[in-house]
């Protein structure tokens, strides 16, 4: 188990580097806070209440502690905002389309997907006949499901897990919450689909939340020095 991190040191850190990159640019203080504010033990709670699963620690830590969204690796971390009424996490500001955890189920590695498609699919009475160059059933779940086929082939793929941070040129990195695997990361590229590969450090180790986004904090700090 890793050791607690004291968030709070890791917020004025992180802070510190956005003050410090807006004066290597000449531009003033922004009228903008660094982070989005923390949650509350109340409303970290209506989360999980809502949810019906438990956040992982290091994550649920960080939302009481530095906020429930701020800058991360590679661009920025999504939002976890309450809207209308319920709460969802929030990329680039588009209320419009929050990513609502399905806690239906584990999230499904990699390695199992195509079992799990073929699962969903018999369910649905439907015997699957053409798996894609892409490792996926797609022309099955159109078949199957019709419209909604795309959509819920989608939204099967992330069940279990919360699209945690957009990484540019269609890469994404996914937290798990739900699983044997709960609270590592997942690392997504479009280009690849559907693998999702475990997101490691240097040594080969599995990245948790808090170790993935301190080994970026620390990065960023030595780059600047």
């Amino acid at each position: 188990m890793n050791p607690r991190i004291d968030w709070s040191a890791v917020r004025e850190r992180v802070v510190a580097l956005e003050g410090a990159k807006r004066g290597v640019n000449d531009r003033g203080p922004s009228p903008y806070p660094v982070f989005e504010p923390v949650l509350t033990p109340d409303e970290i709670a209506e989360v999980e209440a809502q949810y019906g699963v438990g956040l992982p620690d290091e994550y649920r830590a960080f939302l009481a502690e530095v906020g429930a969204g701020g800058p991360g690796p590679e661009f920025e971390l999504t939002s976890l905002r309450r809207i209308g009424g319920s709460w969802g996490w929030v990329w680039d500001d588009d209320e419009a389309h929050p990513w609502l955890l399905d806690p239906g189920g584990p999230f499904v590695e990699t390695e199992g997907w195509a079992a799990q498609q073929v699962a969903t699919l018999r369910a649905a009475g439907h015997e699957p006949t053409d798996r894609g160059e892409e490792d996926h059933y797609l022309d099955d779940y159109r078949e199957a499901f019709g419209d909604a086929g795309d959509e819920l082939l989608y939204l099967e793929r992330g069940r279990g897990a919360i699209h945690i941070s957009d990484d540019g040129c269609g890469m994404t990195t996914w937290l798990v919450m739900v699983g044997p695997h709960r609270g590592e990361l997942r690392h997504r590229d479009c280009a690849l689909d559907p693998p999702f590969e475990p997101s490691v450090d240097a040594r080969g180790n599995r990245h948790t939340f808090g170790t993935w986004y301190l080994e970026w904090l620390e990065r960023r700090e030595r780059a600047a020095r």
